[in-house]
């Protein structure tokens, strides 16, 4: 596909935008709808999905020493993919026990970590510095997620207002996504 690896953030940023803005939104006024619970799942199995076909999706634009990123992409991927298997199963009624509600914060809590210790491809000190940055941010914004979502499925009094509050973080991971970069302009990359 020749993707850049901005482009494969933005484009993981409109989706990691988009389902948290719905699902707020479809809380909020109260949308109909059975299908409201397939679309997490869907989003998770779908980024895992794209990791797995990460340097597919770059093709001729794969960063140069690229491996150590690729491992981590599918890692995190695997993590998403399986809690959005397991978020499937939930939905559909055939995992009812609460602690299976338990493998979404994991997997972002992975997804997190990947993030903080984020090998970075090539570029300028200032690039790099940039990028680090940014995944810095990302695993910030996953690890409150993940933190809140945790605490929302514990079969506790008072956690019920947590149902809904974790998807704001959710939404400024991908509201980060979509404003990454790899350089600063006017700067040699």
């Amino acid at each position: 596909m020749d993707l850049s690896s901005v482009q494969v953030h933005w484009i993981g940023g409109v989706f990691f935008t988009a389902v948290p803005l719905l699902l707020l939104l479809q809380r909020l006024l109260r949308w109909p709808g059975q299908y409201w619970a397939y679309v997490l799942p869907l989003l998770f199995a779908g980024y895992g999905l794209e990791s797995f076909a990460d340097v597919w999706v770059h093709g001729l634009a794969v960063p140069s020493d690229y491996t150590q990123e690729s491992r981590q992409h599918l890692w995190q991927g695997s993590a998403l993919l399986l809690a959005g298997l397991v978020e499937l199963l939930v939905a559909r009624g055939a995992l009812l026990h609460w602690r299976w509600k338990l493998a979404t914060p994991l997997a972002l809590a992975a997804l997190a970590i990947g993030f903080l210790f984020h090998t970075q491809h090539g570029g300028s000190e200032m690039a790099m510095a940039l990028m680090l940055t940014e995944h810095r941010g990302f695993a910030i914004a996953l690890s409150v997620a993940a933190a809140a979502r945790a605490i929302s499925v514990l079969p506790l009094r008072h956690v019920a207002v947590l149902e809904s509050a974790w998807l704001l973080p959710l939404l400024v991971f991908g509201l980060q996504m979509l404003s990454y970069r790899e350089a600063m302009p006017g700067v040699a990359h």
